[in-house]
C-alpha cells in the first residue's frame, strides 16, 4: 500500500483545541456524520476539509467564528497575528 501524501497543511492549532476542550476525533466525527479515519486525515492535511465541515468543527469546538482561519488555514495566517 502506497504511503499518503500530505497535499495540506496539517491543522496544529486544531489538534490542540481538541485536547483543551476534552474531546476526541471519534466524538467529532460522529457528530459529524463521518469516519473518524476521515476526519483525522482531513486535519492531518491528506484530505482537504470543506467549509460545511469546517462551519461544524468550529461550532462543535465552540471556536469563534474570528479565529477560523487561525485553526483551519495556518499557511495564511502565518504571517497574520491572532487576535485575542
Amino acid at each position: 500500500m502506497a504511503k499518503k501524501k500530505r497535499k495540506y497543511p496539517e491543522l496544529t492549532a486544531l489538534k490542540g483545541k481538541i485536547r483543551e476542550m476534552g474531546t476526541t476525533y471519534r466524538k467529532i466525527a460522529e457528530e459529524m456524520g463521518i469516519g473518524v479515519n476521515t476526519l483525522s486525515d482531513k486535519i492531518n492535511g491528506f484530505y482537504a476539509i470543506s467549509g460545511p465541515e469546517m462551519e461544524q468543527i468550529a461550532t462543535i469546538l465552540d471556536i469563534n467564528p474570528k479565529d477560523v482561519a487561525y485553526f483551519f488555514m495556518p499557511s495564511y495566517c502565518k504571517t497574520q497575528q491572532r487576535s485575542a
